[in-house]
């Protein structure tokens, strides 16, 4: 597991590093139009959650992924994927909630607004975050194919 999320948050990062230096306006993320960018501003802490998130599922899907062929390891890939944004989603937007606080937006009743609404807004606009971060997302399903695939190898599913 800790293998998983610390290599994962390192290829992660230097991948997020590189795609910044390359892209006209340095826009790695997606986002709906008007919405505030924290997840821009603060792209590693983001990026830590959604690996802290995928590290025990890979680490659950090893054996698995080590006993397919080509296309059940894209498969195993695939749904390790939507998994990973499922359940980091509604932590995400718990986080986007936070760093709106600290921004000057702090309700009265910023506990409901933190854990439900921020759970409720990562879940419905979170994976349509994901789905326009072209070309990062591709590059972090290659990622998770070939450390997925190196952790295989070197320890053999156990039939």
């Amino acid at each position: 597991m800790l293998f998983y999320w610390l290599t994962s948050f390192g290829c992660a990062a230097a991948g997020y590093g590189l795609l910044w230096s390359l892209l006209p306006g340095h826009r790695v993320f997606g986002a709906p139009y008007g919405m505030y960018l924290y997840h821009t501003a603060h792209p590693l802490a983001y990026i830590a959650l959604c690996c802290g998130v995928f590290g025990p599922l890979a680490a659950g899907a090893t054996d698995a992924f080590g006993r397919r062929g080509r296309w059940g390891r894209a498969g195993v890939v695939a749904l390790l994927a939507l998994a990973t944004v499922g359940l980091s989603a509604p932590l995400g937007g718990m986080l986007w909630e936070w760093h709106d606080m600290r921004a000057g937006y702090f309700p009265a009743d910023w506990a409901r607004v933190l854990f439900l609404n921020g759970a409720r807004d990562g879940l419905t606009v979170g994976w349509f975050i994901v789905l326009l971060s072209v070309p990062y997302n591709v590059l972090g399903l290659l990622v998770c194919y070939g450390l997925l695939a190196a952790r295989a190898r070197r320890f053999p599913a156990r039939r």
